[in-house]
């Protein structure tokens, strides 16, 4: 499968340029969805970096974050990477949703009147992304500045 991937990868990566690609993330007005905007050669060239990571998250094995490289065909609408890598997850994803579940204790929905209005689920998917992105950003500059000493600095 590993030579299949890489025939994959090498053929999106010669049959698309850089110089046309357009790959970027953003959100929607309300700040509620994630969206990309990107032409076909910026999906394709995003693929074959998907497929990279795979291919890296099969032979590492470490559990460590797999971070992107600069890619000059992504473009930052929002003003800082949006994804600035990927946490590695080995197990199924029926494992890791019964992970989840066990790890949160039950709750019950409220039952709303028939009139009330129901609670939109995505109330907060902002600010859980803000915590991801803000998580991604510390390790990346824990990574950049190994001998910082965090607790050392402050007076």
């Amino acid at each position: 499968m590993p030579l299949d991937l890489e025939s994959s990868i090498a053929f999106l990566e010669e049959t698309n340029s850089t110089t046309t690609a357009y790959f970027s993330f953003t959100a929607d007005q309300a700040g509620e969805y994630g969206i990309i905007k990107a032409n076909k050669e910026g999906l394709r060239l995003y693929a074959a970096e998907m497929l990279k990571k795979s291919l890296e998250l099969e032979q590492r094995q470490d559990g460590e974050p797999l971070f992107f490289g600069h890619l000059e065909w992504v473009v930052s609408d929002v003003g800082y990477d949006l994804i600035a890598g990927i946490q590695p997850q080995y197990q199924s994803r029926g494992e890791i949703l019964a992970s989840r579940t066990e790890e949160q204790p039950e709750t019950r929905e409220p039952e709303n009147s028939p009139g009330e209005k129901q609670p939109s689920p995505r109330k907060g998917c902002l600010s859980s992304l803000m915590w991801v992105i803000g998580g991604v950003i510390l390790l990346v500059a824990l990574a950049a500045f190994t001998t910082l000493h965090l607790w050392g600095n402050i007076h």
